[in-house]
């Protein structure tokens, strides 16, 4: 079994890599916009009747 004593880690400081953060907030408020746009367009279509007609070709 081996042995690491503390004094022999070297622990480097953490730094936060921001753009990488930025991309991630970017990147998870798009998901959140487009997952809200795409259930409200679901919704009205099942639930507008002219918006389905129109789509589908046939009334609900």
């Amino acid at each position: 079994m081996i042995k690491i004593f503390d004094s022999e880690l070297k622990i480097e400081p953490s730094r936060t890599n921001y753009k990488s953060n930025r991309q991630s907030v970017f990147m998870g408020s798009a998901f959140v916009f487009l997952n809200l746009l795409l259930m409200s367009c679901v919704g009205v279509y099942w639930t507008n009747t002219a918006v389905h007609q129109y789509l589908s070709g046939r009334p609900l």
